[in-house]
């Protein structure tokens, strides 16, 4: 594999400078032909479109949006139209909101989760955007640590709003993708993001220990959640260790050269051996063949139901994602964990 070519810009965020860089590739094989795709889509509706930048935390998503920013600032002469970043930030409810409210649990709402947000005045400025009404979008000031509502005035045509849960189909935020004219969302490995999180916790002074019974509790069910709860979009693309972006992998192409490079194989390996398979073939035709049949469908059931526990046990899934993602009812889903 060729070594990845950077490019680097600086751009100040949230008041301080950084420096962000994103491989040749990501740049010329997704950034840009997002933004073209989002010009095209402008230009054909005729007024302003709202995008969904979609990812779970530290995956760069807001770097990531003001780069896209811009980028489709500098490459004017490419026809691209201007983009405007908007984060969630300014709809997060107070520190003494959050400790009144309880959680199913009886806990007081986690600041990082989805219910840490203002979802009805949400609603309000993404149907402005949407109808492209004149509008002002509130901000967090980091600074005196209060949000300032609408102070930011939204006049870009092509608006990109960012945050971990657009695209989540529950707790209040199962409608807010209608709002979207795209979507585009940030997949990662767990693992990968486990381990940014624990530095970076660390680096602000925690021990090895606390940091990572800090990701275990705040951060790692809100990633999870994230990655299994979501809407799908319009496109994905995949976050990498190295901090840069990959499109998502075509897997129903994957599978269809698998497929017919095993049934190659299996060609192969009946013309060397016909006699075996001509003899199997004719057992199974005879009816002889049903212990066979039966007992390669029940070695299938264990395989899933083996799968189905792993993933609920490990808490890679919940159990209404069990259930959507394989299609089983409530009972099937309990009888097959129990």
């Amino acid at each position: 594999m060729a070594a990845k070519i950077w490019r680097t810009c600086r751009l100040n965020i949230n008041g301080t400078a950084r420096k962000l860089s994103y491989s040749d590739d990501a740049i010329k094989k997704l950034f840009e032909p997002l933004l073209h795709r989002l010009t095209d889509l402008h230009h054909r509706l005729g007024r302003r479109i709202v995008v969904f930048l979609a990812a779970p935390c530290d995956t760069g998503k807001t770097t990531l949006a003001l780069f896209l920013e811009r980028l489709a600032l500098n490459g004017g002469g490419m026809g691209l139209a201007p983009v405007q970043r908007l984060g969630l930030e300014g709809f997060q409810r107070g520190a003494s909101d959050l400790a009144a409210t309880l959680d199913a649990d009886g806990k007081p709402l986690s600041p990082y989760g989805p219910q840490a947000y203002d979802l009805e005045a949400l609603a309000r400025k993404l149907a402005a955007l949407a109808a492209g009404d004149d509008i002002r979008w509130p901000v967090y000031d980091r600074a005196r640590r209060e949000v300032v509502p609408d102070i930011t005035p939204v006049r870009k045509p092509i608006v990109l709003v960012e945050g971990c849960w657009l695209l989540l189909k529950n707790h209040g935020w199962e409608t807010f993708h209608t709002f979207a004219d795209y979507t585009v969302a940030i997949m990662a490995q767990p693992e990968s993001l486990a381990s940014r999180i624990k530095e970076r916790l660390t680096a602000r002074g925690l021990t090895p220990r606390e940091a990572s019974e800090r990701y275990e509790q705040e951060y790692r069910p809100h990633i999870m959640q994230v990655l299994t709860d979501s809407w799908p979009a319009s496109e994905t693309w995949i976050y990498s260790a190295d901090g840069d972006y990959e499109p998502q992998p075509d897997r129903l192409e994957h599978y269809r050269a698998k497929q017919k490079s095993t049934q190659q194989d299996f060609d192969s390996v009946k013309r060397k051996d016909e006699p075996i398979f001509r003899a199997y073939e004719e057992q199974m035709a005879s009816g002889r063949g049903k212990t066979y049949a039966v007992g390669y469908q029940q070695g299938l059931e264990t395989a899933r139901r083996n799968i189905l526990r792993r993933l609920a046990s490990d808490g890679g899934m919940g159990r209404d994602a069990l259930k959507e993602t394989f299609h089983l009812t409530e009972k099937e889903l309990q009888d097959l964990l129990s």
